[in-house]
């Protein structure tokens, strides 16, 4: 399978421990099967689809992550009245296409993100 061809790529077995799709090898948060969808590296702890700042530029609040060229993202937002954690998250961009192959970085703008009110929350979504 595409997942087994995989982990002989990055892993070199398809039976030890690393393999398993639960294992974490590299330590980065992130488990086979999460970093086999995302395309991300199993032994690189700097490979992955991850959020690493929402930072307030004026009105707005720009977005950056790490993922990987040649897949789909979409960036989402949830809120809640109070300013507490929610999983109604919600797309707030369309597709966004990260070209190139490997590991990338890429950023979205949440225009007027920065006045909205309660506080948003952002996760990055793979697009199928």
């Amino acid at each position: 399978t595409a997942f087994q061809q995989w982990h002989i790529l990055y892993i070199g077995s398809t039976t030890n421990a690393n393999a398993d799709p639960t294992a974490d090898p590299d330590g980065d948060g992130q488990n086979n099967l999460a970093e086999f969808l995302s395309g991300t590296n199993p032994t690189n702890s700097a490979s992955g689809l991850r959020i690493i700042s929402a930072l307030r530029q004026s009105n707005d609040v720009v977005i950056t992550w790490t993922t990987t060229g040649g897949f789909t993202n979409a960036v989402q937002a949830a809120g809640a009245g109070n300013g507490s954690y929610t999983t109604n998250f919600t797309d707030i961009s369309g597709s966004i296409i990260i070209s190139g192959s490997g590991d990338a970085m890429t950023n979205y703008v949440d225009g007027g993100g920065a006045t909205n009110v309660p506080s948003r929350y952002y996760r990055i979504r793979l697009v199928p």
